[in-house]
């Protein structure tokens, strides 16, 4: 049973990590620039959505989660999903060069990148992050939570039962 609490544990912190925290780890906004910034609130929030979607086993009392290569390949097409929709139009800046970073960094993800290590360190909110980063992954972060809600609300994670 410590597997199926590992299991979720991994998943729940992987997506998370990607789908609010990781804009903090990035350097910068070169990717996404190009994203358009007249999607729907109902599209933007459904593409975000959309990997933790993807990577939920469907069947949660035994579940089978993706592996690292298969996970690295969930979250570039995500990445491609975020930059053909785009944004709102209302997005403040700060939150849009956010956005950037998030689609620049899940472009460039790779197998590794989903170690425990390399996931304790993308949580901890990218330490070499500039204040500037961080400014604008914490506004991402503030309008991603505004406008869609918490990511983790909308998804049916049943309880798994305690390790003990």
């Amino acid at each position: 049973m410590a597997i199926r609490t590992t299991s979720r544990t991994r998943l729940t912190v992987s997506a998370t990590v990607l789908l609010i925290g990781a804009a903090a780890s990035a350097c910068g906004g070169g990717a996404g620039g190009g994203a358009p910034t007249d999607a729907s609130e109902k599209e933007f929030c459904q593409t975000q959505s959309s990997l933790l979607e993807d990577l939920l086993p469907e069947d949660m009392a035994n579940p089978e989660l993706p592996s690292d290569e298969q996970m690295a390949e969930a979250v570039k097409d995500w990445g491609s999903k975020l930059e053909e929709v785009g944004t709102p139009e209302d997005i403040p800046d700060d939150a849009r060069k956010g956005f950037e970073a998030v689609v620049e960094q899940a472009n460039e993800i790779d197998a590794s990148d989903f170690s425990i290590e390399k996931l304790e360190e993308l949580e901890a909110g990218g330490k070499d992050a500039s204040a500037e980063a961080k400014k604008q992954a914490a506004a991402f972060e503030k309008y991603l939570t505004d406008t869609c809600g918490n990511p983790l609300d909308n998804l049916d994670l049943p309880e798994m039962p305690d390790s003990n």
